[in-house]
């Protein structure tokens, strides 16, 4: 943990005083770093690689001293010349800089008020030393899009960083720079780009994390999706066979199908079926908020099960994060990517009634509310501005990559020694938006159904490619990439035939059924004892739908009852 501050009079933690003289408070654990060489001290925490997949020499030294050899050379472009998860602190004598990584995947939070600040990468160091007061528009936006969005927490005044940013103290003052933008990827000059040169971009990324780990203690997660196969097949290429999990119902569709590969291709696997309870992911829910600084939905609770339990198969792990999106586009199924976006693409003057349209199905109350304020913050979103390919690319970046994706990646820190992401590499990112495979090259494609059979035909290319091995077994969709490669038309043909043959066989990977209604029953009569929430919150409309019968058992329908749970939740852990 690590934190610095010019407030006094400190509640708690070790500080140090002696780094940027009297008035400038330092603390460090032991889980960062600190590298002193001459009047420059780096802080990192994460993975910091050296961009474009050169000089390995360099690549192969301590991370401190690449930061120091970079910086020697390059001054405050260094960050342009790295790359990874991290976040990465430069202290000089009366000054810092905090650089967050491209989608700002690690996170850190920071206050401030005039010039008094406190920056910490632990929401609780900040909570515990100032009067934080909770924002009800940031709670109800949180409400309408799943996620704390462009930099907000349930806090008003706390923020949470963000993709390509700087935080820069120099002269008695804190500044914010970009130093890169996720649109920036569709700048790009297209060029004709191999799907062989592809994969080796995403084989040199998968290189660069298992130069640091144990190669026989690798976990990779597997469902019968298109992006975590591509990577098993950079693997298998490797000649590297990882372990791999899948958790859900054994008779679900993901389940069966990456049974069926790991079975047909001889390689380890493991089924986490989670026998979830109320108590159970109540638990889990406030171990989530806990670890993930308020920005983790409990939803995930499912997944840190799954991965304690892959704990006794490895200790590092690769995730298919961003994996196809970026190819196919943003999936409008309101759970990653919530309605509010995706039926507002072309929308230039998004209004105070859509807004209250909205907010009424997610039981906001108008009341207490200042839907002004709120409707800025909306519009203030940067997929919610812009033509509808850079609105698409920012929700991709800004929501899926940057705060859903990022969840789990750094809740699956806390149990792994390492965690990589290959597909986030900005080398490998920038070869794909360089080619024609990207997403805004699809949008050129009117008809809905035309677009839905393209969408295997380049993971298909890809496994080809890659590992051929791989072809001959059904994606969860129930195409086959032997078949789209043979002719698209005729694999959509057998993917209809083979649904009519299985519907009703799969049964719901985790659905949501009685334990849910029973951790709602007893969670959500508890939020009245917060003013906070019943002013945001109807509560009252709440409780009267759950006393009906008919509840679905999907995480999107029962997000409704737990936000105004979960914001409880923050509250007793970070405001008390």
């Amino acid at each position: 943990m690590w934190t610095f501050t010019n407030k006094e009079n400190l509640n708690g933690g070790n500080y140090s005083k002696t780094i940027l003289g009297n008035k400038y408070a330092y603390h460090m654990c032991d889980s960062t770093g600190l590298q002193s060489k001459g009047e420059i001290k780096w802080i990192y925490c994460g993975h910091v690689f050296l961009r474009g997949y050169k000089n390995h020499n360099i690549q192969k030294l301590p991370t401190t001293e690449l930061l120091d050899v970079l910086y020697s050379e390059h001054k405050e472009a260094f960050i342009h010349q790295i790359k990874g998860n991290f976040i990465v602190i430069r202290i000089e004598k009366n000054s810092f800089s905090i650089y967050s990584d491209r989608f700002a995947i690690k996170k850190f939070f920071y206050w401030q008020s005039g010039k008094e600040f406190i920056i910490s990468n632990d929401l609780k160091e900040i909570t515990r030393n100032i009067n934080a007061t909770l924002s009800k528009e940031n709670i109800a936006k949180y409400a309408v899009t799943y996620h704390f969005t462009n930099g907000s927490t349930a806090f008003a005044n706390i923020r949470h960083n963000e993709p390509g940013q700087i935080i820069e103290f120099k002269e008695g003052e804190l500044h914010h720079y970009k130093y890169w933008q996720p649109q920036d990827l569709l700048e790009l000059r297209k060029r004709h780009v191999p799907i062989s040169e592809i994969a080796e971009a995403l084989s040199k990324a998968v290189d660069l994390g298992l130069e640091h780990i144990d190669k026989s203690k690798v976990s990779l997660s597997l469902t019968g999706g298109a992006d975590t196969r591509n990577l098993l097949a950079v693997f298998l290429k490797k000649g590297i066979s990882p372990h791999l999990y899948t958790y859900g119902d054994p008779e679900s569709d993901d389940c069966i199908k990456a049974k069926t590969i790991a079975d047909g291709l001889g390689l380890a696997h493991q089924i986490h079926d989670i026998q979830m309870t109320a108590s159970l992911f109540e638990e889990y829910a406030r171990k989530i908020i806990r670890q993930g600084g308020g920005l983790a939905s409990i939803h995930r609770a499912h997944r840190i099960m799954a991965v304690e339990r892959e704990k006794e198969f490895a200790e590092n792990m690769f995730l298919g994060t961003l994996g196809g999106e970026f190819i196919k586009g943003v999936s409008e199924d309101d759970y990653i990517v919530p309605s509010i976006v995706y039926e507002n693409w072309e929308n230039q003057n998004y209004s105070l009634e859509n807004l209250l349209e909205i907010t009424q199905k997610k039981f906001i109350l108008p009341k207490k509310v200042d839907f002004d304020i709120l409707l800025s913050i909306v519009k203030n979103e940067p997929y919610m501005k812009g033509d509808v390919i850079n609105r698409k690319v920012a929700a991709l970046s800004f929501i899926t990559a940057h705060l859903h994706d990022a969840q789990d990646i750094n809740l699956y820190c806390n149990l792994m020694n390492d965690v990589f992401t290959p597909f986030l590499d900005i080398d490998y990112l920038e070869i794909v938006f360089s080619s024609q495979y990207t997403f805004d090259n699809k949008e050129k494609v009117k008809n809905k159904y035309l677009k839905r059979l393209i969408n295997p035909v380049y993971a298909s290319h890809f496994i080809k490619s890659t590992y051929p091995p791989l072809l001959q077994f059904l994606y969860s969709g129930d195409h086959k990439p032997s078949d789209v490669l043979f002719n698209k038309y005729y694999a959509a043909f057998m993917k209809i035939i083979r649904k009519r043959k299985t519907k009703g066989r799969y049964k719901p990977n985790f659905p949501l059924n009685g334990w849910m209604e029973e951790f709602v029953q007893k969670n959500l009569p508890l939020c009245y004892n917060y003013k906070e929430l019943y002013e945001t919150f109807d509560l009252d409309a709440l409780m009267r739908e759950l006393k009906t019968e008919n509840h679905k058992p999907k995480e999107s329908y029962w997000l409704r009852f737990t936000n105004p749970i979960m914001m409880r939740f923050i509250i007793e852990e970070y405001n008390r």
